[in-house]
C-alpha cells in the first residue's frame, strides 16, 4: 500500500500534458451568451476596454430570403450577466470584437504554430459552468480553401467550443475555434489562421 502511495504522484505528473497549456487567467474566458442561438465561447482581448473576442457566426442569426444569404444581428449577447455589443465584425475569417462591461486581464497572443504542436482549447461546450479543456494537435496551420485561410486541428470540438481560444504550451492564443468538419473532413476542427486572427 505505501508503495502504491508513493507512486501515485508519478502516475499524475505522467497523465497530465507537459505544461498543460494552462491559461494565465480562467476568468478571462467566459460563455457568451447568443439569444435563441445558445452559448458560444469568448475570451477577454483588453481589459481596460472591456473588448472581448468570438466568433462572428455567434453573433448574428442567419436567413435566406429569395436564395440569398441575409444576417440578422442577435440583439440579446450576453457575457457574464451583461450586456455585449459588436464593434468591429469580420465575415470573411469569422471574427468578431464585442465590446462589455466585463474587465478581465486580456490573454497574451502567441506566435505562428507547427505541425504536429500539442495545443489546448478552452470553451464552454454544451453550456458548461467552467471552462472544459481539449487538447488538440495542429494538423496544418495554413490551409486555403477558396481564399480562406484556415487553422487545421486533428480532432473534435462541440457546440459550444465557437469562438474559443486556441492556446500554445505556453498558454498564449494562437486561434480561435470556428467549427468542426464534416465529410471528408470529419475528425477535424477548423479554427482561424494565425495570420487572419493577428490582424
Amino acid at each position: 500500500m505505501r508503495r502504491l502511495l508513493l507512486t501515485f504522484p508519478v502516475l499524475v505528473l505522467l497523465v497530465i500534458p507537459a505544461a498543460a497549456n494552462l491559461p494565465t487567467h480562467f476568468d478571462s474566458i467566459k460563455p457568451l451568451f447568443a439569444g435563441d442561438q445558445g452559448i458560444c465561447t469568448a475570451w477577454s482581448l483588453d481589459q481596460k476596454a472591456g473588448l472581448w473576442m468570438t466568433a462572428a457566426h455567434c453573433t448574428v442569426y442567419i436567413a435566406y430570403v429569395d436564395g440569398a444569404e441575409i444576417l440578422i444581428p442577435i440583439e440579446d449577447l450576453r457575457i457574464a450577466g451583461q450586456v455585449a455589443t459588436v464593434k468591429h465584425m469580420d465575415l470573411k475569417n469569422d471574427l468578431a470584437v464585442l465590446t462589455a462591461d466585463v474587465h478581465e486581464p486580456a490573454l497574451k497572443l502567441g506566435s505562428y504554430p507547427k505541425v504536429g504542436d500539442v495545443v489546448t482549447v478552452y470553451g464552454y461546450p454544451g453550456g458548461w459552468r467552467a471552462p472544459f479543456a481539449t487538447w488538440l494537435h495542429v494538423s496544418n496551420p495554413f490551409l486555403v480553401i477558396e481564399d480562406r485561410q484556415w487553422m487545421v486541428l486533428d480532432g473534435s470540438v462541440w457546440p459550444g467550443h465557437s469562438g474559443s481560444p486556441i492556446l500554445d504550451k505556453k498558454g498564449r492564443v494562437i486561434g480561435v475555434i470556428q467549427a468542426h468538419g464534416r465529410d471528408r473532413w470529419a475528425g477535424m476542427t477548423f479554427a482561424s489562421s494565425w495570420s487572419a486572427f493577428q490582424a
